[in-house]
C-alpha cells in the first residue's frame, strides 16, 4: 500500500574531485568528507515519487604541497526528481535522479560563492519493517555542469583558481531513516 508521504534525514560520504591553480600549475584536491542532508517525497502511484532533495557537504580545497593554500568549502545540493521502485514489499530497490542546483560556498578572503546548474542518478535498496518506518540506502553521483573552462571563486586579474571540464562529478553513497505518512 503506498502512502502519501515520506520524510528521509540522511547521513553519507561524499568523494570528491578537484581544481588547478593556474598560476603554480599544480591541483587543488576537493577533500571527500561525511555529508547529510533530507529528502521529501509524495506518492506518484504505487511505484514512484516526486521528491526533493537537500544534501550538503563541508569540506575543504587542499593543496598537498602548500597547506596555506587550502580552504574549507561547502557544497549544497537542491534537487528536483524522484524514484521508481523496481518492485513494491519490505525489501524495495529504486532508482532515483534528480535535476537543479549545485551552490558551492568557499571560505576566504576574496572569495565568492556559486550555482550551477546540476543534475544526479542513483540507486538503492529501501527496507521497511513497519508501514511507517524505514531505512534507505542509496549510492548517487552528481554532476555540476560548468562552461568548459575558466575561473572559479573569482574574478579578475588575481583570479588563479581554475577549472576544466564540463561537469564535476561527485560520488555520495548514504543511509537514511524513512519515516512514510
Amino acid at each position: 500500500m503506498a502512502t502519501d508521504f515520506e520524510f528521509v534525514p540522511f547521513v553519507g560520504y561524499r568523494y570528491s574531485g578537484g581544481f588547478e591553480w593556474l598560476d603554480a600549475n599544480e591541483t587543488l584536491d576537493q577533500e571527500s568528507a561525511n555529508s547529510w542532508g533530507v529528502v521529501l517525497g509524495r506518492s506518484v502511484n504505487d511505484n514512484s515519487r516526486y521528491e526533493l532533495l537537500y544534501s550538503q557537504q563541508e569540506t575543504n580545497l587542499a593543496d598537498t604541497t602548500d597547506p596555506n593554500d587550502a580552504f574549507d568549502l561547502r557544497v549544497h545540493y537542491v534537487h528536483l526528481g524522484g524514484t521508481i521502485d523496481v518492485t513494491r514489499n519490505r525489501f524495495t530497490p529504486f532508482f532515483s535522479g534528480g535535476v537543479d542546483m549545485t551552490h558551492l560556498s568557499p571560505t576566504g578572503y576574496g572569495l565568492d560563492n556559486e550555482t550551477h546548474f546540476s543534475l544526479s542518478v542513483g540507486g538503492g535498496l529501501k527496507w521497511y519493517p513497519t508501514d511507517s518506518l524505514g531505512l534507505r540506502f542509496e549510492v548517487r553521483g552528481y554532476g555540476t555542469v560548468s562552461d568548459g573552462s575558466g575561473t572559479r571563486f573569482c574574478e579578475g586579474v588575481d583570479c588563479n583558481l581554475r577549472y576544466t571540464g564540463d561537469l564535476t562529478p561527485q560520488l555520495e553513497t548514504n543511509l537514511g531513516l524513512i519515516f512514510r505518512f
